[in-house]
């Protein structure tokens, strides 16, 4: 009669294969990237993860770079967010296997609570089966070079002023149509023509003499602001000037 050997499966097919191949098991780390701390959940083989930890960002480089010296595989995963791809780069050049995964709901169980930790142990987990062969574990993002980054940041950074600039030409209108003024379509080449217009007065008139600034303001002032719009001054003893009426 067969004897039936009990407490033999392990958890996963990667601890079946360290087992019988007597190498090291697979390090899998999942990463919840902040701005000055990482929360990372670590998971060995097919046991089960790890307790969440905090690093300082150049302590978790020195702690990485010490599971890579140990002789094991080690895998990380992060997800892809404002902080860019700096720390991919960093773990790659440890040697260590780094994935960039797009943002996603990471509550597979549904209990509506969110935080660090539970974070980064779900994207463990998800690891451990991209490490297994399962492909669709994880959505992996293209890691651009340094040179590809800078070229995305100047047209962005440009798309980003244009979008400002269209939002205050936006509220300048508002407030004109607010004081019943009527808005100009384009406040910025109106601004630039008064700015000029301005300038050329401002020169003229440092080789006028007082009694003609009058007539220079009232001839040169500038059409394209509502708000500026002058009259030229009746005519009075003191100036001499003539009423265009």
């Amino acid at each position: 009669m067969n004897k039936c050997h009990l407490n033999t499966e392990l958890s996963s097919h990667e601890g079946t294969r360290c087992q019988f191949n007597g190498g090291r098991c697979a390090i899998k780390l999942g990463i919840d990237v902040h701005q000055d701390f990482y929360v990372v959940v670590e998971q060995v083989g097919g046991t089960n993860p790890k307790p969440p930890q905090r690093f300082h960002k150049q302590a978790f480089l020195e702690w990485a770079a010490r599971l890579k010296q140990s002789g094991a595989e080690v895998h990380a995963v992060y997800e892809a967010c404002g902080f860019g791809f700096m720390l991919q780069r960093q773990l790659s050049a440890l040697g260590i296997a780094c994935y960039v995964v797009c943002p996603q709901k990471l509550d597979e169980q549904n209990r509506r609570v969110k935080t660090d930790g539970l974070d980064a142990k779900a994207l463990c987990l998800k690891l451990d089966r991209f490490v297994q062969g399962n492909r669709d574990a994880l959505a992996i993002v293209r890691v651009p070079s340094e040179q590809e980054e800078r070229s995305r940041a100047i047209h962005r950074q440009r798309e980003q002023l244009v979008g400002a600039r269209k939002r205050l030409e936006a509220q300048g209108r508002s407030l004109m149509v607010n004081h019943g003024i009527e808005p100009v379509q384009n406040l910025v080449e109106a601004a630039h023509f008064c700015r000029a217009r301005c300038a050329a007065v401002d020169e003229r008139a440092a080789s006028k003499q007082p009694t003609d600034l009058a007539r220079i303001a009232a001839k040169d002032c500038c059409p394209h602001n509502p708000i500026a719009k002058l009259r030229r001054p009746k005519a009075t003893a003191r100036t001499g000037l003539d009423d265009p009426a």
